[in-house]
């Protein structure tokens, strides 16, 4: 039976169209939601074509698994420059003796774990720059309760619905200030990681879910309000935050290109415990400028497994305090 279907013409049409449009509108994507949509999951295609060619090779449909194999590659080498690039080297930058620090971000409205439990996990990651979305009333007096001795210094925006935001610092925020976009909140400002290196300039921010075509509009709008922010300060510049968007889409790639700052997230591998962890893609982003380096980038799951955020591992360049890093 399989030998039948194998050796039908127009199934093989169907199937190799289907693998070389998916491959185009991945990489091309057309100004239509539903291809926006679905080129958020790039990943998950390029997968899907690896484990068609293995099929075709069992099968001996040649043409096919040339196909596949190809959008696979393909897919690999478009999907590479859109993750971290700060030095295109194969692994992360290793500790090196500079000033080194972390930063987590967490969506405690993504999880159905109860806030002790919650805490106690970003309590865990020990994060000097903590920044927190979806902050309700609830939400602010557990972490200001909790949170307050280990960080001492932060800045809050609490809000009835999902917009609001947090950042808790254990080391002193030499600046902070909130502005913002179209009624979406976000927070800026300096944190002194060390005495003789200059402040960490950054950015917290969170757009709205594309959930159609002028939400997307907004969102590259809001990264190009953010984009003017952080090309001002002569200094080390991180920005993080919810995005809503993949590292390969227009808006992130666009927001990189004006802003010059490198992806800290060094790839992205879906799960295949359960459909839904399976679909998730990566719209949580850390961003940093070239006076810093990545020295590890890893998502964070709650006491139940769920997702809730991303953190990331930096430190200064060597030669950074000298001014020979720019």
């Amino acid at each position: 039976m399989l030998e039948r279907i194998k050796n039908i013409g127009l199934y093989q049409l169907v199937v190799g169209l289907l693998l070389v449009m998916g491959t185009v509108f991945s990489v091309y994507t057309p100004d239509v939601f539903l291809f926006r949509m679905g080129a958020r999951f790039a990943v998950q295609f390029m997968f899907l074509c690896l484990l068609l060619g293995f099929l075709f090779l069992f099968l001996r449909s040649t043409n096919l698994m040339f196909v596949s194999f190809t959008a696979c590659a393909l897919m690999c080498i478009f999907l590479k420059g859109s993750f971290h690039d700060t030095e295109q080297a194969a692994f992360y930058p290793k500790l090196n003796g500079e000033p080194y620090f972390k930063v987590a971000h967490f969506n405690v409205g993504s999880t159905g774990q109860a806030p002790p439990n919650l805490i106690q996990t970003i309590l865990d990651t020990d994060a000097d720059l903590v920044a927190i979305q979806e902050l309700t009333f609830d939400w602010n007096q557990f972490l200001q309760t909790s949170l307050r001795e280990k960080y001492p210094h932060s800045e809050s925006i609490v809000r009835l619905d999902f917009r609001g935001l947090a950042v808790y610092s254990k080391y002193p925020l030499t600046q902070i200030d909130t502005f913002h976009f179209e009624d979406t909140p976000n927070i800026f400002g300096r944190v002194k990681i060390d005495d003789e290196r200059e402040d960490v300039f950054f950015v917290y921010a969170n757009t709205e879910p594309p959930v159609n075509r002028s939400a997307y509009d907004k969102i590259r709008r809001h990264l190009m309000y953010i984009a003017d922010i952080v090309k001002k300060p002569d200094a080390p510049v991180l920005t993080l935050g919810s995005y809503n968007v993949v590292p390969w889409s227009y808006e992130l790639k666009s927001f990189r290109t004006l802003t010059g700052l490198c992806n800290g997230r060094r790839d992205f591998s879906p799960t295949l415990i359960t459909s839904t962890k399976l679909l998730q893609v990566p719209t949580d982003h850390i961003l940093h400028s070239h006076e810093l380096e990545c020295v590890d980038f890893e998502p964070l799951s709650d006491s139940g497994g769920d997702y809730i955020g991303v953190m990331g591992e930096f430190q200064y360049k060597p030669g950074y305090a000298q001014g020979s890093v720019r």
